[in-house]
């Protein structure tokens, strides 16, 4: 026991002793020789990054476009009024209509949608009604009287002329639109200088002379072009044609557009002069007996030598019928048929009213907004409206663009400047 005990002793003391040599005491041989700094280690700070900006898909919001239609077949009224007397100066007849029964036209005309258009638009194929309304023009032969138009010194109409009468109509119904074609006689009479009660006064033999009233007529003319009523012509004299001689028809044409050309110089309105266009309505209706007298008419120029556009003719109620459109195979602008206006005449139309059907309208789209000009866009659309049937063919007006949609094309209408007779 004792040897054990020896050695144990001896084996501890090499130990320690093998510990100082390395240089190293108890102590540390057990402990960490530097105590470790622990750094936290802290969570990543979460920068804030901004919140990704949507950007919404745009819906495109379908856009149409309305054209109003109008019938490739469709026959307008044209009627022929002459004079117009105050009630008190006797009852209407086929020359004179009291102005009470021309009111009551206007009215009545309103009343079954009719409304105005020119007689130049509507033989070059451009005439337009708003949808729902029909086509009819106003002619007034024989002019100027006072009881045409007359302009008070005031600058208002006389309600005592009938454009003034219409043109008051128009004010209080747009939609029934101002035109009319007046067709006048120069050399036969002189204009009214002044309004007296419910007459009008032409010059006195001291003033017959004088400038005075061909001033007023002239600043009259004016007015009228100015507000959409066309002026034409009816030869100088009212002479029929029918025995006049190929010279004498010539003279009685010329001559009566150069007094309309000074009596615009006159009144200071040569400006309007080039707007002048050259229609002929016959005296009487009748045509010259000879081919080389009808020829005269057919290729008469006006003094800037404007070829003629068209011949008007007139009829009675036995003879009674509507004027077809620029785009009817019976068109036919050197026979431009008119009625003599009556009472009797506007129960025929009422009483026809079937055979002028409105104007209609036929909505295209969807498109975009910057192709409702666009010629080739629109043509597209129309004819994708007729084979859907959604629309039917006819004179479409859209945008003051043209088309004519006919044997399942659609082409756009240029008007020619000049009719080949």
């Amino acid at each position: 026991m004792k040897n054990r005990l020896s050695l144990l002793f001896t084996l501890g003391m090499g130990l320690i002793l093998a510990y100082a040599a390395s240089g190293c005491t108890i102590v540390q041989s057990f402990m960490p020789t530097e105590t470790p700094t622990i750094t936290p280690t802290q969570p990543p700070t979460n920068t804030p990054q901004p919140s990704p900006t949507i950007t919404p898909t745009l819906t495109e919001v379908p856009y149409y476009i309305d054209a109003t239609v109008m019938a490739l077949d469709q026959q307008v009224p044209i009627l022929i009024y002459h004079r117009f007397i105050p009630d008190r100066v006797g009852p209407t007849t086929s020359m004179k209509m009291q102005l009470s029964e021309f009111k009551n036209e206007l009215e009545l005309f309103y009343e079954h949608g009719f409304s105005l258009v020119s007689l130049y638009d509507w033989i070059h194929g451009t005439s337009y009604v708003p949808p729902g309304r029909r086509p009819l023009i106003l002619t007034i032969d024989d002019v100027w009287y006072g009881d045409t138009l007359f302009i008070n010194e005031d600058g208002s109409l006389s309600d005592l002329s009938a454009l003034g009468i219409l043109y008051d109509f128009y004010q209080e119904h747009p939609d029934f639109g101002y035109h009319a074609a007046v067709f006048a006689i120069y050399g036969d009479k002189h204009y009214a200088v002044k309004q007296v009660g419910d007459m009008f006064i032409g010059p006195d033999n001291s003033t017959w002379t004088t400038p005075a009233w061909r001033i007023k007529l002239g600043s009259t003319i004016a007015w009228a072009v100015e507000h959409g009523i066309e002026v034409y012509n009816h030869t100088f004299l009212h002479l029929s044609m029918t025995d006049l001689s190929n010279t004498d028809i010539q003279d009685q044409l010329f001559k009566n557009d150069l007094v309309l050309r000074d009596l615009l110089s006159e009144a200071g309105r040569e400006d309007l002069i080039p707007q002048l266009k050259n229609i002929i309505a016959l005296p009487e209706g009748k045509w010259p007996s000879s081919q080389s007298g009808k020829n005269v008419v057919l290729n008469y120029e006006d003094p800037e030598g404007k070829p003629v556009l068209a011949v008007m003719e007139a009829y009675n109620l036995d003879a009674a019928q509507f004027t077809p459109s620029y785009f009817s195979d019976e068109f036919n602008p050197f026979a431009i048929a008119r009625i003599t206006a009556s009472p009797y005449f506007v129960q025929y139309i009422i009483q026809n009213i079937d055979d002028l059907p409105p104007a209609r309208v036929c909505t295209l789209g969807p498109i975009k907004q910057e192709q409702e000009n666009d010629v080739v866009v629109l043509q597209e659309q129309i004819l994708k409206a007729l084979n859907s049937g959604t629309c039917s063919e006819g004179v479409y007006h859209v945008n003051g663009l043209i088309f004519i949609a006919r044997d399942g094309s659609v082409d756009p209408h240029t008007p020619p400047e000049i009719p080949t007779n």
